[in-house]
């Protein structure tokens, strides 16, 4: 906003505008627009500068200037709303009151302009489901130390986990003696829990994008019910598989473990992007490596619980 515009008083003449204009031109950022007060300084109206060409420099502003359907913002107005007035009612420049109606400035067109700029370049960002643009750069022009401090946090906790993963496989060290064709399906379990997260993180991120009315728990209740399926047709799928090769108690293993730890990817997939939405960090770039680890550890514990309880 800016308060370097013209403004005069109700009961001016276009004689005195004109006077004004002349005077004061240089010191205005536009003279576009000329705005009318009253006498407590309150926005009445506004007429373009091209009126002091039509009309007798006698007539008054009062007479000429717009009233009805008078189009302002306030200062607490987000700057989407000033583009979209501006566009819907095809303004040059939109005035700015505060919540008494007296006149404060006006947002000028390249300013307008600088906004739409900005909203569309955030818009299209965000269509691409990443919420942090000013933390992103093309590659070449971004120094490799910026590079390295945007990817090396979380990759080190992935690291992390993992050891505690290795730790986790460690300690059903008796299970694994005992079983030992167990370990031929933890890839397995892993990779299905890894699968169903990778899909339903990539939805999340994108309708979060996309999506200005998103509603969580109305989101989560929708997936809950696909995931519960997709889980229940792969538990009984493998559950039926390992019953014809390996009998009945490692099928019962196979098959609860799966539709177990598929089901627990709901939490992976959706609440930790969310989480990191929520954080205002970017959930394509944070929980990738972190629910990748986060599914792996809950997928090796469910399946290896799942060994102890029935084997």
């Amino acid at each position: 906003m800016t308060r370097r515009v013209p403004v005069v008083f109700v009961q001016s003449t276009l004689a005195q505008v004109k006077t004004l204009l002349t005077k004061e031109a240089r010191h205005f950022s536009s003279i576009h627009d000329v705005y009318v007060v009253d006498e407590f300084h309150k926005l009445v109206g506004v007429f373009p500068v091209k009126a002091l060409y039509i009309y007798p420099l006698l007539k008054k502003v009062s007479d000429i200037s717009t009233k009805k359907s008078l189009i302002s913002v306030c200062p607490a107005d987000h700057q989407e709303k000033v583009a979209y007035l501006a566009i819907r009612h095809h303004l040059s420049q939109v005035p700015v009151v505060d919540e008494k109606g007296k006149f404060l400035g006006a947002v000028l067109s390249d300013t307008i302009l600088s906004i739409l700029n900005h909203e569309t370049h955030e818009d299209i960002l965000r269509m691409a489901g990443i919420h942090n643009s000013h933390a992103f750069s093309p590659l070449f022009e971004t120094s490799l130390w910026t590079s390295l401090r945007h990817r090396l946090p979380w990759l080190i906790l992935g690291l992390l986990g993992g050891l505690l993963v290795a730790k986790v496989i460690d300690s059903f060290e008796a299970t694994l003696a005992i079983n030992l064709v167990l370990a031929s399906f933890i890839p397995l379990v892993v990779y299905m829990g890894d699968a169903v997260r990778t899909q339903m993180e990539a939805l999340i991120i994108r309708d979060l994008a996309g999506n200005h009315r998103f509603v969580f728990g109305r989101y989560c209740r929708r997936e809950f019910l696909v995931i519960f399926s997709i889980a229940l047709f792969f538990g009984i799928l493998l559950g039926g598989i390992g019953w014809i090769f390996y009998g009945q108690m490692l099928a019962l293993v196979l098959g609860v473990a799966l539709f177990t730890a598929i089901l627990s990817s709901i939490f992976t997939g959706l609440f930790v992007p969310y989480f990191f939405t929520k954080l205002k960090l970017d959930p394509a770039d944070a929980s990738g490596p972190i629910a990748t680890i986060l599914q792996d550890t809950l997928s090796v514990l469910i399946y290896f619980a799942c060994a102890h309880l029935f084997l």
